[in-house]
C-alpha cells in the first residue's frame, strides 16, 4: 500500500470536509485514503479496530453516507483515532 497507518490518520484531519465516509457491509465506517488504489481508512464500530485495507468498493458494498450521517461519522471516527492516540487533539470544527 506504501502508506502508513499515521499517513491515513494525517490524510483524513487534513481532509476532514472534503473525504466521504462509506459504510462497509459490516456496518464499519471506511473513508478514502488513496482512493485510485481503493485503499481506505477503516474504524470499527462495535470493535477496537483502526486499520488500513485495500477494498474493492463493489466487492465490500461499501456505501456512501448522507451528509448528516457522514458528520456524525466523522467525529466517531475522530474520537477512536484520538482514542488511540493516532491524533494529538480533538477538533471537530475543521
Amino acid at each position: 500500500m506504501n502508506m502508513t497507518i499515521e499517513e491515513a490518520v494525517e490524510f483524513f484531519v487534513e481532509n476532514w470536509d472534503l473525504i466521504p465516509v462509506l459504510t462497509t457491509i459490516k456496518g464499519d465506517y471506511a473513508v478514502p485514503v488513496k482512493p485510485k488504489r481503493d485503499v481506505y481508512l477503516v474504524v470499527e464500530k462495535n470493535a477496537p479496530g483502526i486499520f488500513l485495507a485495500r477494498l474493492a468498493p463493489d466487492l465490500m458494498r461499501l456505501k456512501p453516507l448522507d451528509e448528516p450521517d457522514s458528520d456524525e461519522a466523522r467525529q466517531f471516527i475522530y474520537r477512536r483515532l484520538k482514542e488511540a492516540n493516532l491524533v494529538k487533539e480533538v477538533n471537530y470544527t475543521h
